[in-house]
C-alpha cells in the first residue's frame, strides 16, 4: 500500500520528493497566467464591445440624420407641389385672361370696322347735317339732330324726318341679328308749356322714341332688334345754360348695343 501513500502525497507535493514550496509556486505561475490571459481577453472584449457601441452610435446618428434629411426632403416636395398647383392655377386664370383679352380685342376690332362702316354709308348724310356717326360711354350711336326730325312740344315726325329716318332704316337692316337698337330721346330742361299733350320732358322724349321705332318696323327693320326709350333732360351732352348747349341736347340717338346672349342660346 506505499505505492497508493506515495502517489497520494505526490498529488499534495508532499511526497515523491516534489518540495511543497516548488508546487505551491507552480500553481501560483499558473494562475497568474490564468489571470493574465483572462485580463487579456476581458480587456479584448471591452474593446471591442466599445468598438460595437461606436458603431451602433454611428449608425443611429446616421439614421437620425437621414429621418432629418427625409423629412426636409418631404418638406420641399409639399411645397414645390403646392407651388405647382398655385402655378397651374395661375396659368389657367392667365390663359382664361388672354382668351378673354383676345376677344375683347376682337370685338373692338369689329367695332373698329363697322364704325367705318357706317361712317362710310351715312356720308351723304353727315355732310347733310343730317347725322353723326360717334362714340360715347363706349357705346357706338347715330346722332340726329331734334330739329330735323320734329316740330317743338311734338312727337309727329316732319316729312324730312321720316326720309332721314328711312335711309337709316334701310342701313340698319343690313348691320346684322347681333345688334339690338335703343332708340333714345333727349330733350333739354326747358320746361313744357302746360295744358299741352305732354306733362313733362320725359313723357316728351319717350314717346319721340317710341314714334321712331314704329317707323323703323315699318321701314322693315325687325322689332325684336329695337327699344325705345326717353332719357328728358336728364342725359345732356351740353351745357344747357345756353342756347347752343340747350339745341345740342335736343336730340334723338340710335345706340348700336350687341346683342344679349342667354346661357340657353350658348
Amino acid at each position: 500500500m506505499r505505492w497508493q501513500a506515495c502517489a497520494l502525497a505526490a498529488l499534495w507535493g508532499s511526497a515523491c520528493g516534489i518540495p511543497k514550496d516548488e508546487h505551491q509556486q507552480a500553481l501560483d505561475a499558473q494562475q497568474a497566467r490564468y489571470q493574465a490571459e483572462m485580463a487579456k481577453a476581458q480587456s479584448e472584449c471591452e474593446r471591442e464591445l466599445r468598438k460595437k457601441q461606436a458603431l451602433v452610435q454611428g449608425l443611429e446618428e446616421k439614421v437620425e440624420e437621414m429621418g432629418g434629411n427625409l423629412s426636409q426632403v418631404r418638406e420641399a416636395l409639399g411645397e414645390r407641389v403646392s407651388q405647382l398647383a398655385s402655378a397651374k392655377t395661375q396659368l389657367a386664370a392667365t390663359t382664361a385672361e388672354v382668351e378673354q383679352l383676345r376677344k375683347l380685342r376682337a370685338r373692338a376690332e369689329a367695332e373698329k370696322a363697322q364704325f367705318k362702316r357706317l361712317t362710310e354709308r351715312f356720308q351723304s348724310m353727315i355732310d347733310a347735317g343730317q347725322l353723326e356717326v360717334v362714340r360715347r360711354d363706349g357705346r357706338m350711336m347715330l346722332k340726329l339732330p331734334d330739329e330735323i326730325l320734329f316740330p317743338s312740344g311734338s312727337k309727329r315726325l316732319k316729312q324730312g324726318g321720316r326720309e332721314a329716318l328711312a335711309q337709316v332704316a334701310a342701313v340698319l337692316k343690313d348691320v346684322g341679328a347681333d345688334r339690338e337698337f335703343l332708340i333714345a330721346g333727349h330733350t333739354d330742361n326747358v320746361p313744357l308749356k302746360r295744358g299741352g299733350r305732354f306733362a313733362d320732358n320725359w313723357e316728351l322724349s319717350t314717346a319721340r322714341a317710341t314714334t321712331v321705332v314704329e317707323l323703323m318696323v315699318d321701314e322693315g327693320v325687325p322689332p325684336e332688334q329695337l327699344a325705345a326709350a326717353g332719357y328728358g333732360e336728364f342725359d345732356p351732352i351740353a351745357s344747357n345754360e345756353t342756347a347752343e348747349g340747350r339745341q345740342q341736347n335736343r336730340r334723338l340717338e340710335i345706340i348700336l348695343m350687341p346683342k344679349i346672349i342667354s346661357v340657353e342660346d350658348s
